[in-house]
């Protein structure tokens, strides 16, 4: 009698989260295999009429919390020493990529779905929630989807980014960031390469050796003394980004037939975009300092006036310009608007840990902090007014504040994990708050 009951319990909570759980694994599927790349939409301005049928719901009965949380417990269990906080998961201890990266995704999808229903069921008890679903922060769009920032407004965040995020020394920080990252993984592989991955690794350390010969050298060319004779054979051409341009091209070829580097693919493709745009600049550093600044001018010109809102590669050089990484965020996000017209927004996020580890609570903390950073990043850009005028032929731009629309926003982090200790932790500013995933 007491298994049947049980059986019947589980299958309710089967029931009650399979639209949670499809969603949440179709999303993981996409941000990984490529295909449809669109984000979950948040319309802006007041919640959907879904919202408030889920928080006029009433709260499930205590089998079902009881079924629920003996699920969670087993999917925990099964990804017990598995790190799943950004990318393809891992071996917590090793760092080194899971066999099989895609079921174990799969896994983590599952449980983050589990999870954020059982926490938002049980939160209907005490304080409600809003209506959270997970995401992956990929691109401007997606970030303004949340905040639910205009398409009017969606123009001084573009315009208001792209001169800071375009200078040359992010460009090609954020280009040796994409290549390290893709060297790491490659090295942690568990099992032997294919031919192709092989490919790959050798493409991506002639791509490294390349950026690094054309650097800027320590001493500028202008400040070397002239030689007493000059050569006779004519200089060699110079090189371009195309040469760049080429070499990503093949190396995304490559990570394509891996399923495991899929992510890093990714990112060599939003890096392509911008290196098409730049392909026939020259890339050459031991010129003349003042060639070299034009060359640099005119890196971040063409740029700024190609990628476009939701470009992910516009979105890669934001990451590296704000925190030195290339890495996505994943997280579940969830918002509530207030005040006059809708415009003061609440933007509550949340990571799921499977154990109360210390190092996987930092890291979702990180992780968060990151993310929060980014929606007041974007926040503070949608509400700039930007006036450009014509000045010998150069663009101008004129930044204004509209205090009168602004709103306001509030950020909140909060972790979910089982064992934890229930506390509040400041990071950077900012408070997050850490909570025991436990029966209500």
């Amino acid at each position: 009698m007491g298994s049947r009951l049980q059986s019947t319990c589980s299958t309710k909570c089967r029931l009650s989260l399979e639209p949670c759980l499809c969603a949440s694994v179709s999303l993981r599927m996409r941000s990984q295999g490529g295909g449809d790349h669109r984000g979950i939409h948040f319309a802006a301005g007041p919640n959907s009429s879904d919202d408030e049928e889920h928080e006029r719901a009433a709260p499930p009965s205590r089998r079902w919390f009881y079924a629920a949380y003996a699920r969670l417990l087993r999917h925990a269990g099964s990804l017990d020493g598995i790190e799943h906080a950004g990318g393809l998961p891992r071996h917590a201890a090793t760092g080194s990529l899971v066999a099989f990266p895609h079921a174990a995704a799969a896994r983590a999808a599952h449980f983050d779905a589990l999870v954020a229903g059982f926490v938002a069921a049980a939160a209907r008890r005490g304080h409600p929630l809003p209506k959270m679903k997970g995401t992956s922060l990929s691109s401007l769009t997606r970030v303004c989807d949340v905040l639910g920032v205009s398409a009017q407004r969606r123009k001084s965040v573009r315009l208001t980014v792209c001169p800071q995020v375009t200078q040359h020394h992010v460009w090609r920080g954020a280009l040796e960031a994409v290549l390290g990252d893709l060297q790491a993984d490659m090295a942690s592989l568990v099992d032997g390469p294919s031919p192709a991955t092989q490919m790959a690794e050798q493409i991506a350390s002639a791509c490294i050796l390349f950026l690094l010969d054309t650097a800027t050298s320590s001493t500028p060319s202008w400040m070397r003394p002239t030689p007493f004779k000059k050569p006779v054979k004519p200089p060699p051409p110079a090189k371009k980004w195309q040469q760049v341009l080429d070499m990503f091209i093949d190396l995304a070829r490559n990570l394509k037939t891996d399923d495991r580097l899929v992510g890093h693919a990714q990112k060599v493709e939003a890096m392509k975009e911008g290196l098409f745009q730049i392909r026939d600049v020259v890339i050459e550093r031991d010129i003349a300092f003042k060639e070299a600044r034009r060359q640099d001018c005119l890196v971040q010109r063409k740029l700024s006036k190609s990628l476009g809102h939701s470009s992910r590669c516009l979105y890669t050089l934001l990451l590296f310009y704000l925190y030195g990484t290339v890495q996505d965020i994943e997280m579940h996000v969830g918002k509530c608007v207030s005040g006059k017209g809708g415009r003061d927004v609440t933007v509550h996020t949340a990571k799921f840990l499977t154990s109360g580890d210390e190092l996987a609570v930092r890291s979702g903390v990180k992780q968060l902090s990151r993310a929060l950073g980014i929606f007041r990043f974007v926040w503070e850009a949608a509400n700039t007014e930007l006036d450009s005028a014509n000045d010998n032929d150069k663009e101008v731009i004129v930044k204004k504040k509209k205090e009168d629309a602004k709103g306001v926003l509030e950020l909140q982090g909060h972790i979910w994990g089982f064992g934890v200790e229930e506390r509040a932790v400041t990071y950077r500013g900012d408070v997050f708050h850490v909570h025991q995933i436990q029966l209500p």
